[in-house]
């Protein structure tokens, strides 16, 4: 399992979106933003039912996420890993309320167990910059 330094938690922590790349079944990449959230060493974040980026992680659960910002310095991180999708359970509770605590968005928008899935990014892999 990777580990985040101090400098990369708390650079996760003031960033709301990142950019999910995932790859289509025939090789094609796919960049979507979503909000995120950090939680014992995991980035998790919802989607719909019948996204292309669903459909993607479902035939090929590796993907990358990128946070930056380019506001005063170059700043960001990329990470890699699989992706696992949960729709419900006590663990799908718990990231859903984490979710709703950390996004106005969910919180104005709240969803229940198969509604929308989670999705939860293992991190395998970790490259920061400017932090």
């Amino acid at each position: 399992m990777v580990e985040f330094s101090e400098a990369e938690i708390a650079f996760l922590k003031e960033q709301e979106v990142g950019r999910l790349a995932t790859v289509s079944r025939h090789s094609i990449p796919q960049i979507t933003p979503v909000l995120y959230v950090l939680d014992s060493g995991n980035l998790y974040f919802a989607t719909d039912y019948g996204t292309k980026k669903l459909d993607n992680m479902k035939l090929n659960n590796k993907v990358a996420l990128v946070v930056d910002s380019y506001a005063r310095q170059p700043r960001g991180i990329t990470v890699q890993g699989s992706a696992k999708i949960i729709e419900n359970g006590k663990e799908f509770v718990r990231i859903e309320k984490l979710l709703e605590e950390r996004h106005s968005y969910y919180k104005a928008n709240p969803f229940k167990e198969n509604e929308a899935p989670i999705i939860i990014i293992e991190p395998a892999r970790k490259v920061s910059w400017g932090l």
